[in-house]
């Protein structure tokens, strides 16, 4: 097997190296120790994690829609435990996704004291030692702190699911409060913290020269979608619970509101960018507002369609939870087609052509993993013509053929 040596300096064994020069060829290689390079290859890689993740979660919501309905139409008879199988396995990635990262320093932790030592390399030795202890700890409690706080919040959530299942199997087993008491915990959890960042905002006087109707507005701003998330739960238990008897589609008033303030910002935004001087700055603010505009009446009428078909069925309608359903599954495989293939395609395509690899006659000659990648100018080249030993920036004196 005819193998083709390339001189450009380096190890063929490093793994990483070779999967950075299978892909972008001798441009990449060269990036690849940069900063520049090692970023857009963080981000790449960042990218591809979050298409992955987002492509699961979707087909988990669709698993879960499909059997959520099936069951309530009558055509399974599972328990909802059952029912909700997506969602107990979405709750164990998360669970296990957190204590993996909460446990032991990461490398981002590692890349930080490499970088805290080129920074203090004037202090003594002492002294860096006893720096980095301290920051060592601290990270550390840091990161104790944050992994404390996202389990709290996911087993909230998943104590939730448990008492809406308990409650689904037998309606008269708990009471709305109690069900909705884990949520009502994680929202007074993120209350708190809204209130501390609000706080803090006022200490440092980041509201010190606005008016007491701009702070009052301000203050609405930070917490108006928290108000509207605990309206609607308090009405939706109220109303499960058959304290009120009014109908669903009073229920959900507060996703109503939702709409209107959108509505309302994107027509204040429109006429903000009308009145402004420079031309160009209104045109593309204008091109935003009718593109938002755009986008607010397709995921509307999808939202509210899906909310008045919810309604209407909650309300006595004889028509199936799947038809009711079907903005929903509209909307998830619209995103599971851009997550799954629309967007990792993009990033695909957008990466630099490989080049470097020898193609002819149809046929790719590969690097051969064995072998040991070395600079100098009386290296010898393997190639089948020289016109492949010039895609790599290089014209060869020498050739061999290496089996």
């Amino acid at each position: 097997m005819l193998t083709t040596i390339i001189f450009y300096g380096g190890d063929a064994g490093d793994p990483k190296k070779r999967q950075v020069y299978d892909k972008y060829g001798m441009m990449g290689v060269q990036m690849a120790g940069t900063e520049i390079g090692a970023q857009l290859l963080e981000i790449e890689s960042l990218l591809r994690a979050i298409f992955f993740v987002l492509s699961v979660l979707f087909i988990l919501a669709i698993i879960f829609f499909s059997f959520l309905s099936s069951r309530i139409d009558g055509k399974l008879t599972w328990n909802y435990y059952a029912v909700f199988i997506p969602l107990w396995i979405l709750d164990f990635v998360l669970v296990a996704t957190i204590l993996s990262q909460g446990l032991g320093a990461t490398d981002t932790d590692e890349e930080e004291e490499n970088q805290e030592e080129n920074e203090e390399a004037e202090t003594t030795p002492m002294a860096q030692e006893e720096r980095k202890a301290e920051k060592r700890r601290q990270r550390k409690r840091q990161r104790i702190l944050i992994t404390s706080f996202s389990l709290i919040i996911v087993l909230l959530a998943t104590a939730f699911q448990i008492l809406i299942v308990r409650r689904a199997n037998d309606p008269t087993s708990i009471s709305g409060p109690t069900v909705f008491a884990p949520y009502f915990a994680i929202e007074a959890i993120f209350l708190v913290i809204s209130f501390i960042q609000i706080m803090m905002e006022f200490r440092l006087g980041k509201y010190a020269e606005t008016s007491m109707l701009g702070k009052v507005i301000a203050v609405l701003e930070s917490l108006w979608w928290k108000i509207v998330r605990l309206s609607l739960a308090v009405l939706i238990m109220f109303r499960i619970d058959d304290r009120i008897t009014c109908s669903w589609a009073i229920v959900f008033i507060p996703l109503y509101v939702v709409g209107i303030k959108y509505l309302v910002q994107l027509i204040t935004g429109y006429k903000k960018f009308s009145r402004m001087q420079n031309q160009e700055m209104r045109q593309q603010g204008q091109t935003l507002m009718i593109v938002g505009g755009v986008a607010f009446v397709i995921v509307g009428s999808l939202a509210y369609s899906l909310i008045g078909l919810l309604a209407a069925k909650l309300d006595g309608s004889s028509f199936s939870v799947a038809r009711v359903l079907i903005p929903l599954f509209i909307v998830l495989s619209i995103l599971l087609c851009c997550s799954g293939c629309c967007l990792p395609c993009i990033l695909l395509a957008s990466g630099p052509a490989d080049e470097d690899m020898d193609q002819e006659g149809g046929q790719v000659r590969v690097i051969s993993p064995h072998l040991r990648i070395e600079g100098g100018s009386n290296s010898n080249v393997a190639s089948s013509s020289a016109s492949s030993a010039r895609r790599f920036g290089r014209r060869s004196n020498n050739v061999s053929n290496v089996s």
